[in-house]
């Protein structure tokens, strides 16, 4: 590509799926199993979570290359009651089993049983959210736990790395466009950092310590370093608490069993997630479920506003917001993405358009 490069790349969706699909596909992700994956990918850049969009890619490209991740999984129950499941994931993508997982959690809630299932030997599995919201677009409130593939800070007073940012997501069903959802990690998610690095760009000083333990804004040496809990003490105890959830029920591995997922690119990491679903009609009229949600949003949404506020947002609702306008006017890719997916696809023989191209 002759002459200076533009610092961001505009992708439509529809593209950027059909990329990231084929270069799965190369890798021997049968074509159904690469578009479900893809869009979990690509939903994230579309909400805005880059983190834990099309950025991540080239890592699962590299598992997979290296045998650590498993293309052609068979997810499996391998305990199972008529409200819960462990669910073996072979080792596959965690975006699909992940999937599946929910799936089967929200077929056995049909006949408005809560259930459960708990996941060991997946991956890492992308936003939280994306499989909460698919309960609550049945008229379940969705719940979706997961442990981190990497140790990234320590026990609260440890100088030693030995808990994961361990992400969770809920979902709320609204009788508007979009449920309210929750999703976060018990640290700042690490992929914001590599976005950041991917940038050029400096980071908030609370969200990392360099290799010397100190606060630091400079992406490079934050990936060296310590993630910092949010809440302090409280971070720290609400990852112990997801982590033990994500594993301890599915035999998936915590603390010293972990590997470092994006190192040790040819060794299964043994991921483990919980997703839950509570159906509403099994507890209230769905009507009045709705009723009462409506007067929830309005109450939050209709508070005096602090001065220069002009919108009370709910949670979600900027990233519905920003997904529906990146569908019409495209995906926008940093320089140092684009250029990582393009070096992918020249490997497989693929390359990524964009806008105007």
């Amino acid at each position: 590509m002759s002459g200076p490069q533009p610092k961001t790349f505009i992708v439509r969706e529809a593209v950027l799926k059909a990329f990231c699909a084929a270069v799965l596909e190369r890798l021997g992700v049968p074509a159904d199993e690469a578009a479900l994956v893809t869009d979990v990918l690509v939903e994230a850049d579309l909400r805005g979570v880059e983190s834990h969009g099309v950025l991540r890619l080239p890592q699962y490209v590299e598992r997979i290359a290296a045998g650590g991740a498993n293309p052609k999984p068979n997810i499996r129950p391998v305990r199972e009651t008529r409200t819960t499941a462990v669910l073996d994931g072979d080792n596959g993508l965690g975006h699909l089993v992940g999937v599946r997982a929910m799936e089967l959690a929200m077929a056995k809630a049909a006949e408005g049983d809560c259930a459960f299932v708990a996941v060991r030997n997946s991956n890492h599995y992308g936003a939280a959210a994306y499989f909460a919201e698919m309960a609550a677009r049945r008229d379940m409130i969705g719940l979706s736990f997961t442990i981190s593939g990497l140790l990234l800070f320590p026990p609260w007073g440890g100088a030693e790395a030995m808990i994961g940012n361990n992400p969770l997501a809920m979902a709320f069903p609204t009788d508007r466009e979009f449920p309210i959802v929750l999703d976060m990690a018990c640290t700042v998610a690490r992929g914001k950092i590599l976005a950041a690095s991917k940038k050029g760009a400096a980071i908030p000083a609370d969200w990392a310590t360099g290799p010397d333990g100190l606060p630091t804004t400079d992406p490079a040496e934050a990936l060296k370093g310590f993630l910092l809990p949010v809440g302090g003490p409280k971070g720290y105890a609400l990852a112990v608490a997801v982590g033990l959830l994500s594993t301890m029920l599915s035999g998936a591995a915590f603390g010293s069993e972990i590997g470092q997922v994006h190192f040790q690119t040819e060794k299964a990491p043994n991921v483990g997630h919980l997703f839950g679903v509570l159906p509403i009609s099994s507890f209230e009229d769905i009507g009045r479920y709705k009723q009462r949600m409506r007067k929830a949003i309005e109450d939050v949404q209709n508070v005096k506003k602090a001065p220069g506020v002009e919108r009370i947002f709910l949670p979600g609702e900027r990233e519905y917001l920003l997904l529906q306008e990146r569908r019409r006017q495209g995906i926008p890719l940093s320089l140092g993405v684009f250029n990582d997916l393009q070096q992918v696809g020249k490997r497989y023989g693929l390359e990524l358009a964009t806008m105007g191209a």
